[in-house]
């Protein structure tokens, strides 16, 4: 009895112990995601600001457009 106990304890700490392990894993993968978004998050910001500057550009050269139009018809 005490060595089946024993074997079944050996068995039920060998599948804890995969469980520890594979759950380690998916949290090391989760956070690598997260790192990832937060990365992505950083990429997106700065295509934003771009975005801005060349709609400020944009609209320069519209007014710029706009002027020489009216300018051209005197």
């Amino acid at each position: 009895l005490t060595q089946q106990t024993q074997i079944s304890v050996s068995a039920q700490s060998a599948r804890a112990g995969n469980a520890m392990a594979a759950a380690d894993a998916e949290i090391a993968r989760f956070k690598e995601i997260l790192r990832q978004v937060d990365e992505m998050e950083v990429e997106l910001d700065k295509v934003r600001h771009i975005r801005d500057i060349v709609k400020g550009y944009r609209s320069r050269v519209e007014g710029l457009e706009r002027r020489m139009d009216r300018g051209g018809r005197r």
